[in-house]
């Protein structure tokens, strides 16, 4: 794939992953607000039922925003912060070479440190040792989406193979 294209595919998983996080927090202001007539309640509907797929969607685990349940979890909601994040920060990344082989292997790392949080949180609740908040499983889960995103930016660009 020409390096061109390929930077235009990185620019388009950017762009989605920021729409994704908009839509999270943009849904239950709408929703909460009655904002977008049919075409709203669609879009509000579209967003839940895809954040459904991908998450539990618990009420007791998920943050509630203007009165309205998100459309994920906390731990997905920062998961997917962390992920648009690590989006941008590859997009600002110009490196214009390939990464070499030591850096791919430091890369591996940084994803395994980064899914530390992520989980020990999830241990330690299955445990039985404590039932974290909110906010510690969206804390959590921001470094583990900001580097897998960041990785994957890396190798639609063709900077990383």
């Amino acid at each position: 794939m020409a390096r061109g294209s390929r930077r235009g595919w990185a620019r388009a998983f950017l762009v989605l992953t920021l729409i994704w996080l908009a839509l999270l927090v943009l849904v239950p202001f709408a929703t909460a607000h009655e904002v977008g007539g049919a075409p709203g309640t669609a879009l509000s509907a579209g967003t839940y039922v895809v954040g459904g797929l991908l998450c539990h969607q618990r009420p007791e685990r998920s943050f509630r925003l203007w009165g309205v349940q998100m459309p994920v979890c906390a731990r997905c909601a920062g998961l997917y912060a962390g992920a648009a994040l690590g989006a941008v920060v590859a997009g600002v990344w110009v490196s214009g070479r390939r990464l070499s082989v030591a850096w791919a292997s430091t890369l591996r790392w940084v994803v395994l440190a980064a899914a530390v949080p992520t989980a020990a949180s999830v241990a330690l609740e299955v445990a039985g040792v404590f039932e974290g908040s909110a906010v510690i499983r969206a804390t959590g889960g921001v470094p583990l989406g900001a580097a897998v995103s960041w990785v994957v930016s890396l190798v639609i660009r063709g900077d990383l193979a």
